[in-house]
């Protein structure tokens, strides 16, 4: 008798155990992000603008170093997950001091700038993906203060588009 009384428990506590609720599969939820390589050095920024009008989707984020402000952006018509090719008027970067422009730069026509879009999700309105920059410095209020060049390669993000 003692022996069922003991299996009765023993059934008891894994039934109690397995309906107990699991926290292992609860994924947590990443923060919006923006990372590169800026010229060979890793650079990290927080998405500031990410939105769509229409078809089209923006995405920007800023960077605060040494006092300036550093805001890089593109912009794409989406078609769903792909890739896309920039046009020099699709992305831009530039550098902030106190909110007055110090440095600007336009695409560089030599490099064929791209974002590689992996998912999509509609309902919450993320996008993902990866992007390779490349800009040439077109003005600078204080010369050789910036680098005429700027790359961002290997770059990630992870944007929700506000409305």
């Amino acid at each position: 008798m003692k022996n069922h009384w003991f299996m009765l428990a023993m059934a008891v506590a894994l039934l109690v155990s397995a309906c107990k609720k699991k926290d292992c599969c609860v994924i947590p939820v990443t923060p919006d992000f923006m990372l590169a390589q800026k010229n060979n050095m890793a650079w990290e920024a927080v998405p500031a603008g990410s939105n769509t009008l229409g078809d089209t989707i923006t995405v920007s984020a800023k960077s605060n170093t040494s006092g300036e402000e550093e805001e890089v952006g593109f912009k794409f018509v989406f078609d769903g997950v792909g890739y896309y090719t920039l046009k020099a008027n699709e992305n831009y970067y530039q550098i902030k001091k106190s909110g007055t422009l110090t440095a600007k730069y336009v695409a560089d026509p030599t490099h064929l700038s791209s974002i590689t879009i992996i998912s999509y999700n509609q309902t919450n309105k993320i996008l993902q993906g990866f992007f390779e920059l490349r800009f040439l410095k077109v003005s600078d209020i204080t010369p050789e203060s910036h680098q005429d060049k700027v790359s961002f390669s290997e770059g990630k993000f992870k944007v929700t588009f506000k409305y």
